[in-house]
């Protein structure tokens, strides 16, 4: 067997890679070499660790138990040995703050309001990516991500703090409503309303409706009014501010569109959901600077955003000031 001190670094990375998209020949166009050298290094590697990193089967691998441990320990050295490398030229990271967001938590109440983390804090560089996906914090790049779940069981073997609940609402255009009700007022105006306008739905929020409609007792108006549906949530409400009906939203999206009068929210029924967005990191024990200030930033905007739900609930007037909820 071949000293183990002798163990290529092309061959870690080429495993690394393999194992990551669980294909060879995949992790051939990635470094550049065919799917048969893959196969050769992987098969000089497990012949020196004398284990079996892979299980073939087809055109797929997948790892074996002692496979998934080694690979683990390889990419976290091929991490660190990319990040001292990165320091040692002036590139480090330890600045750049990588997030994970959910597409409509970051469009209706993050970017309005993260011009103001910037200038607090200019020395941290945020790159942001809007997805549904979840990742595994262990192996992708991101430092933390905004979440939506049902209590922080939601999220096992992490840290998660409850950012706010879901309050659900539903929104449309005041021309649009002055168009189908008149002058009637917003007082007296009940869910059953609702029979005469179009019900915008969405592919990704698919029990809002039927979840509000059942808590106001008036679910009989799903069988008795037009549809549309959209793929996203912030398509639904975009569709809203545009006159094409109404939309079922979360409170904390819509209550700039409401203040500044262009949506209204007629019902004084408001239906709380237990679950809501969360903060979600890895153990906050040893967490990085950046990542301490975000957090400690946007749970303060957070606590904001929900006293101000909770005022205009109670029918308290709220002062408007830059980035409310």
């Amino acid at each position: 067997m071949r000293l183990l001190s002798q163990v290529n670094l092309n061959s870690l990375k080429i495993v690394e890679s393999a194992a990551r998209h669980g294909n060879f020949t995949r992790a051939g166009e990635e470094q550049f070499i065919t799917a048969s050298a893959v196969s050769q290094r992987v098969k000089s590697l497990e012949d020196q660790l004398r284990f079996k990193i892979f299980q073939r089967g087809g055109n797929a691998v997948s790892l074996t138990p002692e496979g998934e441990t080694y690979v683990s320990r390889v990419r976290e050295a091929l991490e660190r040995i990319v990040a001292a490398s990165m320091e040692a030229t002036g590139q480090s990271q330890a600045h750049v703050l990588k997030i994970s967001v959910l597409p409509t938590f970051a469009a209706r109440w993050l970017f309005p309001r993260l011009p103001l983390f910037q200038r607090q804090y200019p020395d941290i560089e945020m790159r942001v990516s809007t997805s549904y996906a979840t990742h595994e914090f262990a192996t992708s790049e991101y430092d933390l991500e905004i979440r939506y779940g049902d209590g922080s069981f939601s999220f096992p073997g992490l840290q998660a703090d409850l950012l706010f609940k879901e309050d659900l609402t539903p929104v449309c255009s005041r021309k649009l409503f002055h168009e189908i009700l008149g002058d009637k007022p917003l007082s007296k105006v009940t869910p059953e309303d609702l029979r005469h306008f179009t019900l915008l739905h969405s592919d990704t929020c698919t029990q809002n409706w039927q979840s509000w409609l059942g808590f106001a007792g008036a679910s009989f108006v799903l069988g008795e009014t037009k549809s549309i549906y959209f793929d996203s949530c912030m398509m639904s409400y975009e569709a809203a501010n545009a006159g094409m009906g109404f939309a079922v939203a979360n409170r904390a999206y819509m209550a700039s569109d409401i203040r500044a009068e262009r949506l209204v929210a007629p019902f004084a029924v408001h239906h709380p959901n237990t679950a809501g967005w969360y903060f979600v990191s890895p153990d906050t024990q040893h967490a990085a600077r950046k990542v301490v200030l975000f957090k400690q930033w946007v749970m303060a905007e957070a606590a904001m955003t929900q006293r101000q739900l909770d005022q205009e609930i109670e029918g308290v007037p709220v002062k408007r000031v830059a980035a409310m909820a």
